[in-house]
C-alpha cells in the first residue's frame, strides 16, 4: 500500500493540514513547502511517494513513444525532455532519475536517426517548428549529460535545417499580402500546396527564432542577428493583427480577456487571409497549444528589447521605435492572454485546463493533432510562472495534473485521451460560450481511427507536461 500526502492551504487557515490518501488510485500534485508542523520524515515520505509515481509516468511513456508520425514525435518528446529537465532540477542526485537522464540520452540518438530519414520537401512547414524547439532542448539535456557531439548536431538541426526551412519555404517576403503582408504559410517546401498563414505556424517560427538568438550569450552562433530579425518580424505581423480589432484575431472574452484564434482572417475581394483549409477551418476556432507558445514568445520579446531596440538604431529599421513602448504593449497582450485563459479554458467548475469545445479540435479530421494542445499550454504555462511573469496558474494545472493522474490505465499508467467528468464538462461548454460567443456541443475526443501507438504516445506526453509544470511550479 502506497501513502501519498498532500498539502492543502486556504485563506482562512493559519495552517497547512496534512492528509494522508492510501491506495496507488490516489495522487495528487500540490505546491510542496517545509513547513514546520510537518515533520521531515514525512515530508521525505511524500517526496519518495511523488518520485515513485513521475518515474512510473516516464516508465510508460518509454513504452510508447518510439511511433511514427514527425510532427507528434518531435511535440511528445519536447514534452518528455521538459518533464525530464523538471525532474533533473528537482531531484540531481536521485540515482532512479540519473537513469531516466541516460535513457533520453539513447532515445535522442534514435529521434536524430528518426529526424534524419525524412525528405523536408514534403513535409507541412510548422512540423519543423516542433523540431526545432525540441531540438534547442535537446541540446540543453545532451550538455548537461557531457554529449557535446549530439548537442552541437541537434543545434544544427534547430538552426541550419528547421529554422531555415521555415525561413526558406514558409515566410512570405512579398509586401503584398492584404490586410497584413509577411507571415508564414503552413504548407509543404515542395509548393506542391501553399497553405494557409495559421496561427501554430507563426508563432512556432516566431518562438523559435527568439529561443535560437537567445542562445547567444552561451553559444558561438554565426549571423545571429538574423534570428533577431526574424524573431521582431514575426512579432510585427501579430501586432499588426491584434491592431486591426474588426477581424478579432485576438478575440476579446466578455470577461476582458482574448485568446488568440487559430488563424487570421479577412473575407473581402482581394484579401490573401480567406483561406478555409489546411486543415478545415470554422468560424471562432482556437487551440490551447497556440495560447501558451504566444505567451511564451511574447515574454521571450520583453527578454530581448533591450538587444532589439540597439539593433533596430544600427540598421535603421524604424525610427520611431520605443523600447518603453514596445514593453508596454507586450504586457498588454499578456495581461489579456492570460486573463482570457483563465475565463476560457478553464472550467470554473472544477479547475481544470479544458480544449476549446470546437469540432475542428475534437472531431474525426484533425482531433489526433489537436489533442496535445492541453498539455503543450501547460508545458509552457509551468515555465512562464518560474520566471515571475505574474502568471498564476497554479491550481488549475495542479487539479489538471491530478485529474490525470486519477483516471489513468492503473495497470500499466496509460494517461487518457478525456480526464474530465461529463457532467462539468457540459458545464464547461455553457461557460465557454458565455466568454466566446461560439462553441460545439463536443467534449469527446474523436480519434477512433487513430493510430493506437501515437495515441498513447501523444496521451502521455500530455501527462508529462502536465506533471513537468507542477514539478516546475514546487
Amino acid at each position: 500500500m502506497i501513502i501519498v500526502a498532500t498539502f492543502i492551504s486556504t485563506k482562512n487557515m493559519n495552517r497547512k493540514k496534512f492528509i494522508k490518501l492510501t491506495g496507488s488510485y490516489a495522487m495528487l500534485f500540490p505546491i510542496v513547502k517545509k513547513l514546520d508542523n510537518i515533520s521531515p520524515a514525512k515530508t521525505r515520505q511524500y517526496d519518495k511517494a511523488l518520485k515513485m509515481h513521475f518515474i512510473e509516468a516516464f516508465n510508460r511513456f518509454e513504452q510508447v513513444w518510439n511511433f511514427n508520425d514527425f510532427w507528434k514525435r518531435g511535440n511528445t518528446f519536447d514534452a518528455c525532455l521538459t518533464f525530464t529537465d523538471a525532474l533533473l532540477h528537482k531531484w540531481p542526485d536521485a540515482p532512479e532519475i540519473k537513469s531516466i537522464q541516460q535513457k533520453v540520452n539513447q532515445m535522442l540518438e534514435e529521434n536524430f536517426t528518426y529526424f534524419k530519414s525524412f525528405d523536408p520537401g514534403v513535409l507541412w512547414a510548422d512540423d519543423f517548428g516542433w523540431w526545432g524547439l525540441m531540438g534547442l532542448n535537446a541540446r540543453k539535456h545532451l550538455l548537461r549529460s557531457g554529449n557535446k557531439e549530439l548537442a552541437d548536431k541537434y543545434l544544427q538541426l534547430s538552426t541550419d535545417l528547421c529554422w531555415q526551412q521555415e525561413r526558406d519555404h514558409a515566410y512570405d517576403f512579398s509586401d503584398t499580402a492584404k490586410p497584413v503582408p509577411h507571415g508564414c504559410r503552413n504548407g509543404d517546401a515542395n509548393g506542391k500546396n501553399k497553405g494557409a498563414k495559421n496561427t501554430v505556424t507563426n508563432v512556432l517560427f516566431f518562438l523559435l527564432s527568439a529561443r535560437i538568438y537567445r542562445l547567444k550569450p552561451a553559444e558561438n552562433i554565426s549571423d545571429n542577428e538574423k534570428y533577431l530579425e526574424m524573431a521582431y518580424q514575426q512579432w510585427v505581423w501579430f501586432d499588426s493583427w491584434f491592431k486591426l480589432g474588426e477581424y478579432e484575431y485576438l478575440k476579446k472574452t466578455t470577461s476582458g480577456g482574448a485568446l488568440v484564434q487559430e488563424r487570421p482572417t479577412a473575407f473581402f475581394e482581394g484579401s490573401d487571409y480567406a483561406v478555409t483549409v489546411h486543415p478545415t477551418w470554422e468560424k471562432g476556432w482556437l487551440w490551447t497549444g497556440d495560447q501558451g507558445m504566444l505567451l511564451t514568445a511574447l515574454t521571450d520579446m520583453l527578454a530581448i528589447k533591450n538587444n532589439l531596440a540597439a539593433w533596430i538604431t544600427k540598421n535603421k529599421i524604424k525610427s520611431e521605435f520605443n523600447a518603453d513602448d514596445f514593453e508596454k504593449r507586450i504586457k498588454h497582450y499578456i495581461v489579456l492572454l492570460k486573463k482570457g485563459i483563465k475565463t476560457a479554458l478553464i472550467n470554473d467548475t472544477d479547475s481544470i485546463i479544458r480544449e476549446a469545445p470546437f469540432t475542428s479540435n475534437f472531431g474525426p479530421e484533425f482531433g489526433n493533432d489537436y489533442l496535445a494542445g492541453r498539455g503543450i499550454m501547460m508545458r509552457y504555462l509551468g515555465i512562464l510562472d518560474k520566471k515571475n511573469t505574474r502568471l498564476d496558474f497554479q491550481r488549475s494545472i495542479q487539479a489538471t495534473a491530478d485529474a490525470i493522474w486519477q483516471t489513468r490505465d492503473r495497470l500499466n499508467n496509460q494517461f487518457q485521451p478525456e480526464f474530465t467528468n461529463a457532467e462539468n464538462d457540459k458545464l464547461y461548454i455553457q461557460q465557454f460560450k458565455a466568454q466566446w460567443g461560439l462553441a460545439d456541443n463536443i467534449f469527446k475526443w474523436q480519434i477512433e481511427t487513430m493510430n493506437e501507438q501515437q495515441k498513447f504516445g501523444v496521451c502521455q506526453s500530455i501527462g508529462l507536461d502536465a506533471l513537468g509544470a507542477v514539478i516546475h511550479l514546487m
